[in-house]
């Protein structure tokens, strides 16, 4: 669900995470840095061909056929090295970054899948495979129609991978690398007899997905769930998280 520029999550625990959509500006200034470095990597890998063509061309020179066989050679390979460049460059990012480029990082923006969950290789390929038809006819002048026109600012790409781009205040992304708060697979058998069937069962599913979310909707899920909790079960309450770990456990008086 999308409300203007914003984008209205309901978790399979019953609650309602919100994040703000990336707008047409902040994605097309990010397009920009990114095409900015595009840029400076294509004309590096240029000036290597020429390079590379002032130190071999002259000593193949001496052999006419080598010579005129070796230049075509060398610009179909820079050729290809260029396509590679354009095409690989995003889908390398935004794995490598999790759903960020270099442009989007600066702009704070990311790319996840509808679910809230992070992109992973599938989603990254399609929606950067489609670029091109976005880019048409010049400028992604289609990508930039259907933003406008798409509730969630997709472009086709976003539309055909299921995915959106969201601003996002936290740079590091912490989801599968944060321990702090890792917490061994709880069993309904070790959980607080205190807790309602309800809340075991919303607590433990929000124990055991927590490390496939954003900071962001992570964050705001466990505030969601612990307030009301706290205010129900008192103890001691520290940050989110931690209460909701020591109340499965039946520890939340302990500091």
């Amino acid at each position: 669900m999308s409300n203007a520029d914003r984008y209205i999550l309901e978790t399979p625990e019953s609650i309602e995470v919100e994040f703000d959509l990336a707008g047409l500006g902040s994605r097309f200034c990010a397009m920009l840095i990114d095409s900015l470095i595009i840029t400076l990597l294509v004309l590096g890998l240029l000036l290597l061909l020429l390079m590379t063509g002032a130190v071999y061309l002259p000593l193949a020179a001496r052999d006419g056929v080598v010579a005129s066989r070796l230049a075509p050679w060398m610009l179909a390979l820079w050729v290809i090295v260029v396509a590679l460049v354009l095409d690989g460059y995003f889908i390398f990012f935004e794995l490598v970054m999790h759903g960020q480029t270099p442009g989007k990082r600066s702009m704070k923006v990311r790319v996840i899948r509808d679910d809230g969950t992070p992109v992973s290789f599938n989603e990254v390929l399609v929606r950067n495979l489609l670029r091109i038809v976005d880019f048409l006819p010049v400028g992604y002048a289609v990508g930039a129609i259907v933003m406008f026109c798409s509730p969630l600012s997709k472009r086709l790409g976003d539309i055909a991978a299921g995915t959106i781009v969201v601003k996002e205040g936290q740079l590091d992304y912490r989801a599968n690398a944060d321990k702090k708060y890792r917490l061994a697979s709880t069993t309904i058998g070790t959980v607080n007899a205190e807790l309602t069937p309800e809340e075991r069962r919303v607590l433990t599913g929000f124990l055991q997905r927590r490390i496939e979310l954003l900071p962001q909707a992570r964050q705001a899920l466990a505030e969601r769930l612990a307030r009301p909790l706290y205010e129900k079960y008192g103890g001691a309450y520290a940050d989110a998280e931690s209460y909701i770990e020591r109340l499965v456990e039946g520890r939340h008086y302990e500091s």
